[in-house]
């Protein structure tokens, strides 16, 4: 019988310890590792000081199979983790020739002399595996397991860096020490607009349903991520299981609410630019609280440029006038969030833009400006399409500014996705 490793991620630098960067690069590790089947027993974080650094090590002898570090191998005198790292193994630090080869093709390719002390990054404990960074300068490594204490990787800081080297070093040098790991196989649904508590009673029964898998809600604004996990002996069995998890879970959720089944970090945009660029089919926007946050999102997909046609940004009635052709007497009677508003919005977009659906969006975000009838947090939406389709809807989204301006952005997002499946534009089909 396979076993589950175990793994700790340590993040060393004052500048996580002090609030001034988040740690993604524990959740980030988190993610991979979890992937190849590895159970995260924990996370920490300490700063640039040896004696933190080693107590933080020598804590985990005893408590996992992996340690993972990021952090502290860069060429400045705050960084000291290979020097920690040679204390603990109680080796000394040996230079590796071809890092140093790399180290200085780098700095004559950029065509500036390297400083001496650049070459400390190429030292590692003696009896350590090095990992050559092709994508940096500081070599990373791997220091053999020995009785209580676990196999530890230090990785540069740089996620950039640390991604690409797990990618090469991860399946060559770092699970073939762990030949006993279960097999893990993972599957993520994405779920549009729907609130993560819904998604948790509509699924609840399936949570328990099948003692080698693992369900897990993850939230976003108007995207919820079920993710689905298997672990055993058998890949085909762990398939298997998450292909027959996913399919009912999709059949438990209302029609359409779930836009991807690829990826862990798929996102609408990325679904609607490849669907709409699959159908030949053209958008336009016509933006006024979301301040062109939508088109945003969408031109951050590559190959956006062949779906996206414009998008019009108009916050003041005066530009709604001009630009969309709203009627004067819209914004004076029905307001500019207002259902004929938006319909209006959307029409004029499509007619200035020629494209082949227009979505429009008017709201009050916050925190001022909300009325008894129109509180903060009312947003309207509006579609119009070259078939002559038009419609309009009402949502309401608490939380302050930002999250109101998040809300919108998925909720346009999804129409377009819902549109282009033939489905009614908002989940709940209201």
């Amino acid at each position: 019988m396979n076993r589950q490793p175990t793994a700790r991620i340590l993040s060393t630098g004052t500048e996580i310890t002090q609030g001034l960067y988040a740690d993604t690069n524990a959740m980030n590790l988190t993610r991979l590792l979890s992937g190849f089947g590895f159970r995260i027993l924990g996370h920490e974080a300490v700063p640039d000081d040896p004696s933190a650094v080693e107590e933080a090590i020598r804590s985990t002898f005893g408590r996992c199979d992996l340690l993972v570090m990021t952090g502290g191998i860069g060429p400045t005198d705050d960084d000291r983790n290979r020097e920690v790292l040679a204390r603990v193994a109680g080796e000394e630090l040996v230079r590796i020739h071809r890092a140093e080869v790399m180290l200085r093709e780098v700095f004559e390719r950029r065509g500036v002399e390297m400083p001496e002390r650049n070459l400390r990054q190429t030292y590692i404990p003696r009896g350590a595996v090095p990992f050559l960074n092709h994508w940096g300068t500081a070599t990373a490594f791997m220091l053999p397991g020995q009785a209580d204490r676990p196999i530890i990787v230090a990785l540069p800081g740089v996620p950039s860096e640390w991604r690409a080297m797990m990618d090469r070093y991860l399946p060559t040098k770092i699970l073939p020490a762990f030949p006993s790991r279960s097999i893990t196989v993972l599957r993520t649904l994405h779920v549009g607009m729907l609130p993560e508590s819904t998604v948790d009673h509509m699924l609840h029964a399936l949570f328990d349903s099948d003692p080698t898998a693992e369900f897990t809600l993850l939230a976003r604004p108007g995207h919820i991520r079920v993710r689905i996990l298997a672990t055993g002996d058998d890949e085909a069995i762990c398939r298997q299981t998450v292909d027959r998890l996913a399919k009912e879970a999709v059949a438990l959720l209302p029609e359409g609410s779930v836009f991807s089944q690829d990826g862990e970090e798929t996102t609408i945009e990325e679904v609607v630019v490849e669907r709409f660029a699959e159908a030949g089919k053209t958008i336009a926007l016509a933006e006024s609280c979301t301040g062109g946050g939508v088109a945003q999102r969408i031109t951050a997909v590559p190959n956006a440029s062949s779906v996206l046609v414009e998008g019009i940004v108009c916050y003041s009635n005066d530009s709604k006038r001009r630009r969309l052709g709203v009627q004067a007497e819209t914004l004076e009677t029905e307001g500019a969030v207002s259902e004929a508003c938006v319909l209006e919005m959307a029409a004029g977009a499509l007619q200035e833009s020629n494209a082949d659906v227009a979505v429009s969006i008017s709201g009050i975000a916050g925190p001022t400006g909300g009325t008894e009838e129109k509180p903060v947090g009312t947003v309207w939406f509006g579609l119009a399409d070259r078939n002559g389709r038009r419609e309009a809807f009402k949502r309401w989204f608490p939380r302050g500014r930002a999250r109101v301006r998040q809300m919108s952005e998925a909720q346009a997002l999804n129409m377009l996705y819902r549109w282009l499946e033939g489905l009614d534009l908002r989940v709940d089909g209201k």
